[in-house]
């Protein structure tokens, strides 16, 4: 049960009924005790205010037991006059050790407290500790198995497209439409497998710092081209709008792994549009980078899917794909020392920008 936190005036009620309770035992002690012992009474009050843990409720009944003490135990009594100076001394220590009582009440309970504090969020962190552990030994279990995969993979799928390429040049193959579709079909799909397994093998590589970036001064309407070229046939019926200025300085940058993002920005955004829209890319200098645009068609993305795009493995339920295509751009990006982020265009569309420092 979770108890309330009392008023500043509950605490100096609190006091007063204290030293009041003190008083009344006192005044059934006064015919047999003495007035020292009486003096206890009151330190044991303002010790029991004390252990609530407020100064000021404290001070106040420290000062309240030396008045009511003064006034209805000291001769003369129910006066404030004393008739004996070493009286005066007496409510002197009397107040002082009230004072330090309180006072050592209230740092003990404090540290109490601190200490209880203390343990409880050194549990929070060994527990986050653990569970970090966990989660790091399990996504490198994880990305050594993808790892593994993606390697044995290789070999067989480019069999699979030698064939295919190989098969789709024979005359009797090309004479027979369904033959020749049906080896097309196997040809494509052996290419976009083939791209999976290179995501995963570029995903682990990046995550594992094992890649090793290998930068130079490349022109970026380059890099555009030979994406394009590499998704000639996919882009057939489509049309790119590239508006790259001629003056843009030279990036550096791993080329091989940037045509990778264009690549997958690129089939990103075919995979979510319409057949018949178009893709832009466009880049500018800015602030001492090359900023870079790849804006689509399609229905854009909800408002909590901008940041969780480039999440591993995350993607629309209805997509065909695997939802590593983003996720190796921020990863390609970071690596350069840029970022990149998602936005809905203001008509229709998303839009993803990412930059590359000059420098």
């Amino acid at each position: 049960m979770i108890s309330r936190p009392r008023s500043p005036l509950q605490e100096y009620g609190f006091a007063v009924a204290a030293v009041a309770a003190a008083t009344a035992v006192a005044f059934v002690m006064f015919p047999i005790f003495e007035l020292t012992n009486l003096v206890m009474l009151y330190l044991l009050g303002t010790l029991v205010v004390a252990t609530r843990g407020h100064r000021g409720p404290a001070a106040l009944s420290s000062a309240l037991s030396v008045l009511c003490f003064d006034f209805f135990f000291v001769p003369p009594r129910f006066k404030f006059s004393v008739s004996d100076a070493q009286y005066l001394l007496t409510f002197a220590v009397m107040f002082g050790v009230a004072m330090i009582i309180s006072h050592l009440t209230i740092r003990l309970k404090e540290e109490a407290e601190a200490a209880r504090e203390g343990e409880q969020r050194t549990a929070w962190l060994m527990e986050k500790a653990k569970k970090a552990e966990i989660e790091m030994e399990a996504e490198s279990l994880r990305s050594a198995l993808l790892s593994s995969v993606s390697h044995d993979f290789r070999t067989p799928l480019a069999a699979i497209l030698g064939s295919a390429s190989a098969l789709l040049e024979k005359e009797e193959f090309r004479k027979s439409p369904s033959a020749c579709d049906l080896l097309e079909n196997i040809e494509a799909e052996a290419e976009r497998l083939s791209r999976l397994v290179q995501n995963l093998l570029e995903v682990t590589r990046l995550e594992s710092g094992t890649a090793r970036l290998k930068k130079q001064l490349y022109p970026l309407e380059e890099v555009v081209g030979s994406a394009l070229e590499r998704l000639e046939k996919t882009l057939q019926h489509r049309n790119v709008k590239i508006d790259i200025p001629e003056n843009l300085p030279l990036v550096p940058m791993d080329a091989i792994l940037m045509e990778q993002v264009f690549i997958n920005l690129m089939e990103n955004g075919l995979r979510y549009t319409p057949p018949e829209s178009s893709l832009e890319i466009s880049a500018v200098e800015e602030k001492g980078a090359v900023l870079v645009t790849v804006a689509d068609q399609g229905p854009g993305l909800k408002k909590d899917e901008l940041e969780r795009v480039f999440d591993k493995f995350f993607h629309d339920q209805s997509s065909p794909g695997a939802g590593l295509g983003l996720a190796i751009c921020r990863a390609v990006v970071n690596a350069h020392g840029g970022r990149i982020w998602a936005e809905n265009n203001s008509e229709h569309g998303a839009v993803f920008r990412f930059t590359l420092p000059l420098s």
